[in-house]
């Protein structure tokens, strides 16, 4: 236990007393693996990248015996212990279990931002993003999967994905068990946040006065308000490095190495042969006798792919890449962005909440308390669409928020923060955030340069489809009929008085106000996926077939959230584990490992 190190992350908790008696408490969970000290010079299986899918892949395969499986993951930081806190997810972004990535500037909206650009939040260590997402248990909807087969992803539609979604899962609340939808025993833990705030009620007792049911919208229905559960241990975060990676740490078939840093795939022809990365100052070449599997997410794998020569012909050309494969790479980019309106709320503020020693003991004692809860948010919706069909088309958050969120993680230019938050910068804040569940906008992820250590040019390319700002607008009128209502009312909600009121003299109504601020401002909920699209091999705008192997080359697969045709309608990291599963099955089923009695 290093309480310097733990200290270098700033949080509220940072001069608390109680500091090392609560570190004391979180090591009784490991969040990481023991890793390799060195590595061989050939595998069977090389995953490149170790989050939250990689993680996934590296324990299923080397459930064989007679295979070898390499894991190389380019983040080299063991992530603090605090990081198992769920109610101080937010407090990891910008730091070094975090790629730090902003897009490009964005064309449709991003006015009130600082050059345009959105925060990038991305994890950058064993459990990738499974190290600071909010760690909301959010499957999607019946329909995502069945739309993605009728894509041509064969073998992905609802029934045939539903049982890895229910292998990955260990339910510990009986009221879901009981639903038919959910299962216990596997890798992930899957419980509700304990803390059950007086906000939460007062939200679901709004949510049910407008008509709405309050439900779990992993089961048979969507729509709705989500009594949310979470990828929660114990209430601890249980990321995918603690769930499949420290349990088979031991195993000697499999090496896991952090801080290696890939740069390119290897190639003999069509076929790959192996990697080459950095690690500890060196340049290493591994080789794989089997396969090659890329699961460094949707911008890293992407990009990973085009500088090895997988990509668009003309954009690896113009960057003197040697072209292995013309192939789609970097398009079908897909991600859910959302914008917000403010409240003041009578609470304590966020920063008192996190640091006062009766909730911290509360947590130490008993795992509950506003420390337990999933970065503060006390609810959330899915709603829109047509009721009928249960197709929801935006996905709402109520969430209490600090000053740290507004000034460092949203990228607002000074002026604008000023202008619109800094009345209330100290106080306590509450939000409701309105995100867009199915995009027609389509963005790219393209190089910036032949150095693997650029980041690259990340455009999601928001609202480029003019229908996309409707579903936000439908939401943000759903927050402020909640706002307004009389559960919430009781919590002194208001709305902020400094939300551009000289602007508002000289909007006809609210819809376009709320066009407005969408175009000021909008956050990524870190939900990208697409950029290595999954489906039929003869469709020229996929890159994996539904085996998830790279159309034309051997020995090379892709697993993660970049592989999905579709964006879920839904918070995308518990999809990514399940995509990670179901693709486990299938390279297994190409391997055959004699038994004793075979002998």
């Amino acid at each position: 236990m290093d309480i310097l190190a733990e200290s270098a992350y700033h949080t509220p908790l940072n001069n608390s007393p109680l500091l090392p008696l609560l570190l004391l408490s979180l090591a009784t969970q490991r969040n990481y693996p023991i890793q390799s000290s060195s590595f061989k010079k050939e595998y069977d299986y090389i995953v490149v990248g170790g989050g939250s899918a990689g993680s996934v892949v590296a324990s299923r395969l080397s459930e064989e015996p007679c295979v070898s499986v390499l894991l190389l993951e380019a983040g080299a930081k063991k992530p603090p212990l605090l990081s198992d806190i769920p109610g101080l997810a937010r407090f990891t972004w910008n730091t070094d279990i975090d790629w730090q990535f902003k897009t490009v500037p964005q064309k449709h909206t991003g006015y009130g931002l600082v050059n345009k650009q959105v925060i990038w939040p991305s994890g950058k260590g064993l459990g990738g993003s499974s190290l600071m997402n909010a760690m909301l248990y959010v499957r999607g909807n019946h329909k995502d999967y069945d739309n993605w087969a009728a894509q041509g992803a064969k073998g992905w539609s609802y029934k045939d994905v539903l049982p890895y979604f229910l292998k990955l899962e260990d339910n510990r609340n009986i009221e879901f068990l009981e639903n038919g939808y959910h299962a216990s025993g596997g890798p992930i833990t899957v419980e509700k946040p304990g803390y059950n705030s007086e906000i939460k009620t007062r939200i679901h007792e709004a949510a049910q006065q407008l008509g709405y049911k309050v439900l779990d919208s992993n089961g048979a229905r969507q729509t709705g308000f989500y009594d949310h559960q979470a990828n929660i241990r114990n209430g601890q975060r249980c990321n995918t490095a603690k769930a499949y990676l420290v349990p088979v740490e031991n195993r000697t078939n499999l090496d896991i190495v952090g801080g290696a840093h890939v740069k390119k795939i290897l190639f003999d022809g069509s076929r790959a042969f192996g990697v080459q990365f950095d690690y500890q100052n060196s340049e290493h070449i591994v080789k794989a006798r089997r396969e090659v599997i890329m699961s460094a997410g949707t911008t890293n794998t992407a990009q990973l792919l085009m500088l090895s020569g997988i990509g668009p012909r003309e954009h690896l050309e113009k960057l003197k890449i040697p072209v292995i494969k013309d192939l789609p790479v970097g398009n079908n980019f897909q991600d859910h962005c959302a914008t917000f309106l403010p409240f003041v709320i009578n609470q304590k503020p966020l920063n008192e909440k996190i640091k006062d020693p009766q909730n911290i003991r509360e947590y130490i004692d008993s795992r509950r308390g506003p420390l337990s809860s999933t970065e503060f948010i006390s609810s959330m919706a899915f709603l829109g669409g047509q009721e009928e069909e249960d197709f929801p088309d935006h996905e709402l958050y109520f969430a209490e928020i600090n000053k740290l969120i507004l000034k460092e993680q949203i990228g607002l230019k000074p002026i604008i923060y000023k202008l619109l938050f800094g009345l209330y910068a100290n106080g306590p804040m509450f939000i409701c955030l309105s995100q867009l569940l199915h995009p027609k906008s389509r963005g790219t992820v393209r190089l910036q340069s032949t150095n693997p250590y650029d980041p690259p040019l990340i455009d999601p390319n928001y609202f480029d489809h003019p229908e996309d700002i409707e579903a936000i607008v439908k939401g943000l009128r759903t927050c402020r009929k909640m706002g307004s209502s009389k559960p919430m009312k009781k919590l002194g909600l208001k709305p902020f008085a400094t939300v551009l009121p000289w602007f508002t003299k000289f909007i006809p109504n609210l819809d376009y106000y709320y066009k407005f601020i969408a175009r000021l401002a909008v956050i990524t909920l870190s939900h990208q996926v697409g950029t290595a699209k999954m489906g039929d091999p003869a469709d020229p705008t996929t890159v994996v077939d539904p085996q998830l192997k790279v159309k034309g080359i051997q020995g090379l697969r892709v697993v993660d959230a970049s592989v999905m045709p579709l964006v879920p309608s839904g918070n995308t990291n518990i999809p990514t584990i399940m995509v990670a599963e179901k693709a486990s099955d299938i390279i297994k089923k190409s391997i055959s490992c004699k038994s004793k009695a075979d002998i």
